[in-house]
């Protein structure tokens, strides 16, 4: 049986992007899916769109929150009714390549893997190239993994769009997006997952678009107003790696003989 892939796009005052994201989603080449689209009460048309795709195509599961709660708050409505065995996130603005979706899974299941991530391209506005020793498919360490993401240049970092997840680890670990975080919410959430398991695979090439636009939340946030809470959320990070670290470093130690 083909697996189901819940992907989860969290909207906001998104109206204007919705044809081209959404279409994306609809045409690709893995028709397995479950489309979840939450609403965090817009006050555009974003809602509107949302229950005509919902009408159009029956993988389309609609979510309305009745009030802002951010885009952690969102993410968590998509987990929460999500049933696919993988999962997937995508922001309503970007948009993807027809073939993004199966060659996730290709990949994930050929390892098997529990996590791969891909490189992506940049729209700012037109997609820039990327250069070919990018796009080397390799399995990664846990290491190599977390050492990409929290790099602040590179082709892993720690979005949540350029990965493919399983839900039966979110859930075992009972992950879920720190909604009191408006900033690096993505790498916790990822550092979380990626420290409670050991197979990572890296796609070299991309088929997500991530559009740039200059009014997005992190970029209207501009450098120094990010500062503070880019700083609060790696420390969290580095404890969440230090715990682990320390717990399997107790567990490797050989058992004391008694004497």
């Amino acid at each position: 049986m083909t697996p189901l892939v819940s992907v989860i796009v969290p909207i906001y005052n998104l109206a204007p992007y919705l044809a081209r994201s959404l279409d994306s989603l609809i045409k690709q080449d893995y028709a397995a899916l479950e489309i979840i689209l939450i609403d965090d009460a817009s006050t555009d048309d974003s809602a509107a769109a949302i229950r005509a795709l919902a009408d159009q195509d029956a993988r389309v599961v609609p979510v309305f929150l009745p009030a802002n709660g951010g885009v952690s708050a969102a993410r968590n409505a998509g987990l929460d009714v999500a049933s696919g065995q993988y999962v997937a996130f995508m922001d309503g603005d970007d948009w993807l390549e027809p073939h993004t979706i199966a060659t996730f899974v290709a990949a994930l299941e050929r390892g098997p893997y529990d996590l791969v991530t891909s490189s992506f391209y940049i729209d700012a506005p037109q997609p820039r190239p990327l250069p070919a020793r990018l796009r080397r498919d390799r399995a990664l360490t846990r290491k190599q993994l977390l050492r990409g993401m929290l790099a602040p240049i590179g082709q892993i970092r720690g979005y949540l769009w350029n990965k493919l997840y399983r839900r039966s680890v979110i859930e075992a670990q009972h992950l879920r997006f720190d909604e009191g975080v408006a900033i690096m919410e993505d790498e916790l959430f990822t550092t979380e997952y990626a420290l409670a398991t050991n197979r990572f695979y890296f796609r070299g090439e991309p088929g997500y678009h991530h559009v740039v636009r200059s009014d997005s939340a992190t970029q209207s946030l501009g450098i120094l107003g990010a500062l503070p809470q880019q700083l609060s959320a790696l420390w969290r990070i580095q404890q969440l790696i230090r715990a682990t670290d320390r717990r399997q470093a107790l567990a490797d130690e050989p058992a004391k003989v008694e004497r």
